[in-house]
């Protein structure tokens, strides 16, 4: 397989590969061209942007030399950036220079070109379970589910809420908990404490939130009913805490561990777990007595420093999301880490190290590899730093598995009847 060709767009949103110039990535501040491993075949489902003040940036193999194309055929030029399906990582950013300041939306920005009829772009498969494609959703059922929901349930105002989620803002948990199985969400918490730079339901930047955050507390007659319902019928059922739509589920976690005791007295079926930022020991301790399977705690980075860059944690540290992993591993519940994958940074030598002694340190049980949706431009602005010293996003996974061979990994939240199985991915 030869370099693909460079993919640019217009400034109408019109994409096209360039004749001779060859496709570039970006990893960190520094620009490469991609190893043919690191490329695959564009997941159907996928989806491009164009870059709104960002000129694209290709490889010219007669001149041996990155090149920035600002026009073509008279018109001026964006760099185009891939967002793939769920379950695959992305491994390299879009070669791009910016020429105006602009912060981009909160989206996985992959880098992308053109060979032989077809995309490719700079990413890997990291969950082999296929939860999440596009073609399992068929939103006329789905809206027929919704209704017969809301009619069945007219005065719960989380089925409401997530309603507005599945139709509105094509989350695709939310369309789980309509269609009956897998993951659904049990959002609950207005508030956060922590200002995270990447939050996708509130934003002090010039960045626009991609959803509003729930605007009300439920009762825990509502969140057993969403609970109950789920988990009693759906197909590896997991109700999850903690979602994009909301804050910080610790903030609610005497009104969550209500609501897990009442379902938990009638109902062993199904995992609940709770996605957090894990701020909270004492609320996590609660929550382990009262029956919640599994936690996901969210990081960018196992160094304090770049943490809080990243979390802005308020009224509360690093030390304090140690204690409670460590909590939670002492009531044996299973422990993933929420790993917010930035290519340039989240595989540097340093990060790598303080990764695998985190790991020896807590004895988590599985990575989930995710990508952070965030402006490289704005993120590299926060995290830069000369002692960053890039490995490579397949280098970084290879270490891991290399020095954790049984430890899981993948993309999804797992339901418990998989808590112990051997990994797949």
């Amino acid at each position: 397989m030869s370099l693909p060709y460079l993919v640019f767009s217009d400034t109408e949103g019109n994409i096209q590969k360039h004749p001779y110039l060859r496709m570039a990535v970006s990893s960190l501040n520094k620009l490469l061209l991609p190893k043919k491993s690191e490329l695959i075949k564009i997941p159907k489902g996928s989806t491009f942007f164009y870059l709104p003040f960002r000129h694209p940036i290709g490889f010219n193999s007669n001149t041996d030399k990155f090149e920035v194309l600002e026009n073509f055929q008279g018109k001026q030029t964006l760099a185009v950036g891939a967002f793939s399906i769920p379950g695959f990582l992305r491994l390299h950013n879009p070669a791009s220079i910016t020429y105006k300041k602009k912060t981009l939306p909160l989206w996985a920005y992959t880098a992308c070109g053109f060979y032989r009829g077809s995309v490719y772009i700079a990413a890997k498969r990291i969950d082999n379970r296929v939860r999440q494609s596009p073609y399992f959703y068929d939103n006329v059922l789905l809206a027929k589910k919704t209704r017969h929901i809301l009619k069945i349930y007219p005065k719960n105002r989380l089925y409401k809420h997530l309603t507005n989620c599945a139709l509105n803002y094509n989350c695709l948990a939310a369309k789980n908990l309509f269609l009956e199985r897998w993951e659904a969400p049990l959002p609950t918490s207005r508030f956060c404490n922590a200002k995270c730079i990447g939050c996708l339901s509130h934003q002090e930047s010039d960045c626009v939130s991609s959803h509003a955050r729930i605007s009300f507390k439920p009762r825990a007659g509502e969140v057993v009913e969403v609970m109950r319902n789920h988990l009693g019928t759906a197909r590896e059922a997991i109700v999850s805490f903690g979602q994009g739509c909301e804050g910080e589920p610790l903030l609610e976690a005497d009104l969550i561990a209500e609501s897990v005791s009442k379902v938990r007295e009638v109902l062993r079926r199904g995992t609940i777990n709770v996605n957090t930022n894990a701020s909270l020991p004492k609320k996590v301790k609660l929550l382990c007595e009262a029956g919640v399977d599994s936690f996901r705690v969210s990081l960018n980075s196992i160094q304090k420093k770049f943490y809080d860059i990243y979390f802005k944690p308020l009224n509360y540290s690093f030390p304090d999301v140690l204690k409670s992993i460590e909590i939670a591993k002492k009531y044996n519940k299973f422990v993933s880490i929420n790993l917010f994958i930035f290519p340039g940074f989240s595989d540097s030598a340093l990060e790598i190290k303080a990764l695998i002694k985190f790991i020896k340190n807590t004895g988590i049980d599985m990575i989930q590899w995710r990508n952070l949706n965030i402006d490289p431009d704005y993120y590299l602005e926060k995290i830069f730093s000369k002692s960053l010293k890039p490995q490579g996003v397949l280098e970084l996974i290879g270490a891991v598995k290399k020095e954790f061979p049984t430890l899981k990994t993948g993309y999804f939240n797992l339901p418990k009847e998989s808590f112990k199985k051997t990994p797949d991915n």
